[in-house]
């Protein structure tokens, strides 16, 4: 709408001012009072400001009007982002009720719920608050259900840890064994090679000599030999595959001691034993000395 300016009024009120001057000049020629110039523009200057007034209302309203459009076409906005934001959370639900359907592994209970969630988003736009209450729920359950996964997983992995652990050990027990088969080859193969140097009798008797140098009954050969003197001595080998040593000490062609040595590896203990002692050789047989009682005080083969 075209509204006259101020200027323009202005300007046409001047052109009245000055008919109205003419006119008071006849007045005056004809004897009336005339208004005077100041009163006119008093009231030129009162339809000015309201003139301005107008305009100013007017484009206050113009303004408000544009405002109100952009009201209604931000609401607008708003109302298609509310109903992008309506759908993509109903697609939400739909996921977080496909996984509860899942998870639960009950159809009939998920379905109710899916079609539930769906009659309240067709039949209202309010009961979303209500939806996102659910959704709520359903984070902390997703929350005690990751809680559960994750302190599963942490029960599993120490579970793991305990197997290798496990492993670590049953590793080392296999290192062990492992050594303790090594140790016993190798002791296997010592008793091999020792059975193989039994077998020769000179080592064999050599054998249990050093067997009995090592024993206890050493001692009590010791003890007589201070009271009796150094004794003569007998070692020979007894009849059988792997025949013990006996040995014979005798003192002063009276008191004798007979010792059993046997250093098969197989054998149990006792291993050097005393098997007879006297004090009279009648009836006893008496063989040469072939060993004797060495300065060291250890039983060797020789004269």
């Amino acid at each position: 709408m075209d509204v006259e300016k101020p200027e323009s009024r202005e300007a046409g009120t001047g052109q009245g001012a000055n008919g109205s001057a003419s006119f008071a000049e006849s007045a005056r020629d004809r004897g009336e009072e005339a208004v005077s110039m100041t009163g006119l523009k008093t009231m030129l200057g009162i339809k000015n400001n309201h003139i301005r007034e107008a305009y100013e209302r007017i484009a206050a309203a113009e303004l408000a009007a544009s405002e109100a459009r952009a009201v209604r076409e931000a609401a607008e906005r708003r109302m298609e982002d509310l109903e992008e934001q309506r759908d993509r959370l109903g697609e939400r639900v739909r996921e977080f009720e496909e996984e509860e359907r899942r998870q639960r592994r009950s159809r009939e209970d998920n379905d109710r719920r899916a079609s539930r969630a769906v009659r309240d988003l067709e039949r209202k736009d309010a009961e979303i608050s209500r939806l996102e209450r659910e959704l709520e729920g359903l984070g902390r359950e997703m929350e005690d259900l990751i809680s559960r996964k994750d302190q599963a997983l942490k029960e599993a992995r120490g579970r793991i840890e305990g197997l290798e652990r496990g492993l670590e050990n049953r590793e080392t027990e296999a290192a062990g064994l492992r050594s303790t088969v090594e140790e016993l080859r190798g002791e296997l193969e010592e008793q091999r090679e020792l059975q193989r140097r039994l077998a020769e009798p000179a080592n064999r008797l050599r054998a249990a000599l050093d067997l009995f140098n090592v024993s206890q009954h050493l001692k009590a050969v010791h003890t007589l030999s201070r009271d009796l003197g150094r004794p003569e001595v007998h070692a020979v080998l007894a009849d059988g595959d792997e025949p013990p040593a006996i040995l014979t000490f005798t003192w002063q062609g009276i008191t004798w001691q007979t010792y059993t040595a046997n250093p098969g590896p197989a054998v149990e203990e006792p291993r050097v034993y005393l098997a007879s002692a006297g004090e009279d050789l009648s009836g006893v047989d008496r063989n040469p000395p072939n060993a004797r009682i060495f300065p060291g005080g250890r039983v060797v083969l020789g004269l």
